[in-house]
């Protein structure tokens, strides 16, 4: 069983998609490293995942002093997805997916110090 990897033109390739949200920046999708896939009857060679792989998504919080104050007090935030992918074998390939995903995250309270007080030389 495999899965379309980028590069793999012509071919629904896996891909992740975090829905868009005012005070959140996503840093592009990093793919790992595939491997290629020789399809005989077509003499295509194809990139693939065949093997457990991770997508990984950086998803970060606007640092702006308005947007850390509109946080402030949530306990949390939810992301939305989707993940796309059409998943075949070496004789069949299955009907294309979208499958939604959600992630909740726990905010925590601001762990940036403060200054202290510096005690005055004597």
């Amino acid at each position: 069983m495999h899965v379309y990897a980028p590069g793999a033109n012509d071919y629904r390739i896996i891909t992740l998609t975090v829905a868009t949200q005012p005070s959140v920046r996503l840093a592009p999708v990093q793919y790992p490293a595939s491997e290629i896939y020789v399809f005989e009857p077509l003499n295509e060679r194809i990139p693939v995942y065949q093997n457990p792989f991770k997508l990984i998504q950086e998803v970060m919080l606007d640092t702006r002093p308005e947007i850390q104050a509109a946080f402030r007090g949530k306990p949390s935030l939810t992301l939305t997805g989707t993940l796309d992918y059409q998943a075949c074998d070496d004789k069949i390939c299955f009907n294309p997916v979208s499958v939604p995903l959600s992630w909740t995250l726990t905010m925590r309270p601001d762990a940036t110090p403060r200054p202290s007080s510096t005690p005055t030389p004597r």
